[in-house]
């Protein structure tokens, strides 16, 4: 006695549940079309799950550390000074291998002439370092990009 008519003195159990999916489909079906008329969030909306997300161990498998050609130009003298790049003249030697990045990138500017051993290096990256008098070696031969 005294609950009404549409509840009848249960907690979730006509309600549509929770959250933006299956509640919209029943008990806010106005609202929800609507928002899919107006083009809310896209206009390819649609109720449910769709895609899938992958798993972490695969996204770390390929995992790229990059570093532009600035911030080398930037850190030369620290690692000089960690004993992870070398100097003779002003000719500074470094395998970006030992200090675990795999790609140089070409954003900025270099000024000084350096050899550098990497895995891959971009063409603007390459351009850069061959314009300051520098030099890339690449220690697997294959197509870089």
């Amino acid at each position: 006695m005294g609950y009404g008519r549409v509840g009848q003195h249960r907690k979730t159990g006509q309600r549509a549940g929770r959250g933006k999916t299956t509640q919209l489909k029943k008990s806010m079906k106005s609202y929800y079309l609507k928002q899919k008329e107006l083009g809310f969030p896209d206009p390819d909306w649609k109720l449910g799950k769709k895609g899938f997300k992958r798993p972490q161990d695969m996204v770390r498998l390929s995992h790229i550390n990059s570093l532009n050609v600035k911030d080398l130009d930037l850190n030369l003298n620290k690692y000089v000074q960690q004993k992870k790049a070398s100097k003779s003249g002003d000719m500074y030697t470094i395998n970006l291998d030992e200090i675990n990045i795999q790609k140089l990138l070409g954003r900025g500017e270099i000024n000084k002439k350096v050899n550098i051993t990497v895995e891959k290096a971009s063409k603007k990256a390459i351009e850069k370092i061959e314009e300051a008098g520098g030099e890339l070696n690449f220690l697997y031969l294959e197509d870089q990009n």
